[in-house]
C-alpha cells in the first residue's frame, strides 16, 4: 500500500491495492495518532501509536534551541491553564458530522474514514440504509473496511469472515464460537443520510437498527426550497487542523489578496468598518458585514458559525441584481492538523436559465477549480500552526498570539473565544506542543499541493472524468495521426499523380488525378479533423495533471494587479 495514508483510504479487497502512477508516496501525511480518548477502545491495526516512553524519538529532527525552550514553557502553561478550566460546555463526540456525499460511497463496497481520530467504516446495507461501526473486528481488530458487503447486506471482515449488522450485531462466526456472545459485537455508531449527504455521531447506533435521533444535524433549509438548487458540491481532505478551516472561511479580508487572480482582485477589497458580531453562544456566533464583499456591490453579508463545523456567508441581492447566494463550508475533524472541508454553494436566481446554464456546466471542472482556489492558502495555513504552536495558542488568549487590529479580524477572535471558552480549546484540546507531536512534522510543497489522494481517488466525479479525459486524449492522438496520414497522401496522390501522367504504370494515380478536386478536399477535411484532434489532445493534455497536483507560483503571483484603497 503507498505510504500515503490519509484519512480516506480505499476499501474492498483487491482495488485499492493498485496504483497509477501518477500516484506518489507521501510520508508523514497519514493520520498516524489514534489516540484512545473517551472510551472508544482501541486503535485499528496499522496505526502507529507510540508508547509515551518512546515519545522522545517520534520527534526527528530535533528541532532548533532557540524554539524548543518556549515551547517547553507553553507545554508547564497549558498543563496550568487546563487544571484552572471547567469542564468544556460542548462535546464534540455527542455531535453529527457529514462524512461524504451520498453519491461518493460506493454501493458495493465499505467506505472508511477517519472521524476525531476514530477509524469508521460505512456502508449501505441490504435494506438501503446508510450502516457505520468502528473499523476494527472485535475477533483480532482488524479493519473492517477491508471486507466486503455480504450478499445479504452485512459487512463481513477480510480475515476470518465474521459478519455484522448494521446495529454491530454479529450474525457469523465461520470458525465456531457464539455470535450472541456481548464482546462479538462490533461498536456500531450513529448514520443518518439528509440532504445528499451521509451523517455520522459518536455515540451508540440504536440495538434494533432503527435510525436515530437525527435533529441535531445541520442541514441547510435553503436546499430544501425548490427556488434555490445546490451547486458546487465538492470535498477535500486538508493537511491543516478543523480550527484552521473555519478560522480561514469565516475571515473575509483575505479573499481579495490570497484569492487575486482566481475568485477576487485585490482591487475589490471592501471596508470593514461596520463588520460586527452580533451574538455570541455555546453553539458558535453570528455576525453581519453591512458593506459586503467588492466594495458594496452584492450588499450586506450574514455569517454564522454553528458548531461542530458549519459555517455559512449569505449574500441576498435577490431584488437588487436578481440572486442570493450561500457559501457554506462543513469543517469534519479526523486528527489534529487534518480535517476535511465539505463546500456547498447554494444559488436562487430570479432568471430561470441562469441554472441551466450552471448545470450544463461539466461538475468536474468545479472541482478542478475550486481545489485550485484551496491551493492558494493551503501551504500557509499549514506552516502557520507551527508558529502557534510556538506562541502559545494552546495557553492564551488569541489576541497575544495574533494582532487581531481590524474590525475584519472581529470572526476570528469569536471563533477562538467559543473554541477556549466552549468547547475545550478544539476537537482536539488546545494546540499546544503535544498537539504539535500529534499533527506531526511539516510537509512539503509537493505533499501539500495533491490533489489525487485528498480527492480525485475518492470522488464519484472526478475518478471518471480523469479515466474519460484519458481515453479522449488517447482517441484524439490516434484520430490526429490517422487525419494527419489521409491529408498527406492525398496530397502525394494529387501531386504524384500529376508528374506520374501519361504513365501506364499509375492508372490508378491518372484516375485519381481527373479527380483532383475531390483529393484536395479529402487533404483539407483531413487536415482540418487532425487540428481538432490536436486541440483536442493538448486541452486534455493540459487538465488532466490539474486531477493529481496543484501548481506554483498561484494564480494572485502569475496575474497582474495592485491594491488601489
Amino acid at each position: 500500500m503507498s505510504a500515503f495514508n490519509f484519512a480516506v483510504r480505499p476499501a474492498g479487497p483487491a482495488s485499492h491495492r493498485s496504483r497509477s502512477l501518477q500516484e506518489r508516496p507521501f510520508i508523514g501525511t497519514g493520520v498516524a495518532h489514534r489516540k484512545a480518548q473517551r472510551g472508544h477502545g482501541q486503535a485499528r491495526s496499522g496505526c502507529r501509536r507510540a508508547p509515551a516512553a518512546a515519545a522522545a524519538e517520534q520527534v526527528s529532527p530535533a528541532p532548533p534551541q532557540y524554539w524548543t525552550a518556549p515551547l517547553s514553557t507553553a507545554v508547564q502553561a497549558d498543563a496550568a491553564k487546563v487544571a484552572e478550566k471547567p469542564e468544556p460546555r460542548f462535546n464534540w463526540f455527542d455531535q453529527w458530522y457529514p462524512i461524504a456525499y451520498v453519491k461518493d460511497v460506493p454501493t458495493d463496497a465499505p467506505y472508511a474514514f477517519t472521524l476525531l481520530e476514530t477509524p469508521i467504516v460505512i456502508w449501505r446495507d441490504g435494506a438501503g440504509a446508510y450502516r457505520c461501526l468502528r473499523d476494527a473486528c472485535p475477533h483480532r481488530l482488524v479493519p473492517l473496511s477491508d471486507g466486503r458487503i455480504a450478499p445479504n447486506g452485512e459487512l463481513q471482515c477480510p480475515y476470518h469472515g465474521w459478519q455484522f449488522k448494521g446495529c454491530g450485531t454479529c450474525t457469523l462466526m465461520p470458525q465456531g464460537g457464539d455470535p450472541t456472545a456481548p464482546r462479538a459485537a462490533a461498536t456500531a455508531y450513529q448514520c443518518a443520510v439528509r440532504q445528499g449527504l451521509v451523517w455520522v455521531k459518536l455515540q451508540p447506533a440504536p440495538k434494533d437498527g432503527s435510525e436515530p435521533d437525527t435533529s441535531g444535524i445541520q442541514t441547510i433549509p435553503e436546499l430544501d426550497d425548490p427556488d434555490w438548487f445546490a451547486f458546487g458540491d465538492m470535498f477535500r481532505d486538508i493537511t491543516y487542523d478543523w480550527a484552521t478551516l473555519i478560522e480561514n472561511v469565516v475571515d473575509a479580508g483575505h479573499v481579495p489578496f490570497t484569492h487575486h487572480g482566481s475568485v477576487s482582485k485585490r482591487q475589490s477589497s471592501s471596508e470593514f468598518d461596520d463588520m460586527t458580531v452580533l451574538g455570541r453562544s455555546t453553539a458558535g456566533f453570528t455576525g453581519v458585514w453591512p458593506t459586503g464583499p467588492r466594495k458594496g456591490a452584492l450588499g450586506p453579508q450574514q455569517t454564522s458559525f454553528t458548531g461542530p463545523g458549519l459555517m455559512r456567508h449569505t449574500i441576498d441581492a435577490y431584488d437588487k441584481r436578481g440572486f442570493a447566494n450561500i457559501t457554506a463550508v462543513y469543517g469534519v475533524p479526523i486528527a489534529p492538523g487534518r480535517c476535511r472541508a465539505i463546500v456547498r454553494q447554494p444559488f436562487r436566481f430570479k432568471n430561470k436559465l441562469i441554472p441551466l446554464a450552471f448545470k450544463l456546466t461539466p461538475a468536474f471542472m468545479g472541482h478542478l477549480g475550486n481545489n485550485s482556489v484551496l491551493d492558494e492558502d493551503n501551504i500557509f495555513l499549514h506552516m502557520q500552526e507551527q508558529e502557534e504552536v510556538r506562541r502559545g495558542m494552546g495557553s492564551k488568549p488569541v489576541g497575544q498570539v495574533f494582532y487581531l487590529p481590524a474590525p475584519s479580524d472581529s470572526y476570528v477572535s469569536a471563533l477562538r473565544n467559543w473554541m477556549a471558552n466552549e468547547a475545550g480549546g478544539g476537537p482536539f484540546g488546545p494546540m499546544d506542543a503535544s498537539w504539535l507531536q500529534r499533527a506531526g512534522p511539516r510537509l512539503s510543497d509537493e505533499q501539500l499541493l495533491d490533489h489525487y489522494h485528498s480527492h480525485t481517488k475518492h470522488c464519484s466525479i472526478c475518478r471518471p472524468a480523469l479515466r474519460n479525459m484519458r481515453l479522449a486524449r488517447t482517441a484524439a492522438a490516434v484520430v490526429g495521426i490517422a487525419s494527419a496520414a489521409v491529408a498527406a497522401m492525398a496530397l502525394m496522390l494529387q501531386f504524384a499523380g500529376q508528374l506520374a501522367t501519361g504513365s501506364a504504370l499509375l492508372p490508378a494515380v491518372q484516375s485519381a488525378v481527373q479527380q483532383g478536386a475531390g483529393l484536395i478536399s479529402l487533404a483539407c477535411s483531413a487536415a482540418a479533423v487532425a487540428a481538432v484532434s490536436l486541440l483536442v489532445w493538448s486541452w486534455c493534455a493540459k487538465q488532466i495533471p490539474r486531477f493529481f497536483t496543484g501548481r506554483r507560483p498561484h494564480a494572485r503571483n502569475r496575474v497582474s494587479g495592485e491594491y488601489s484603497p
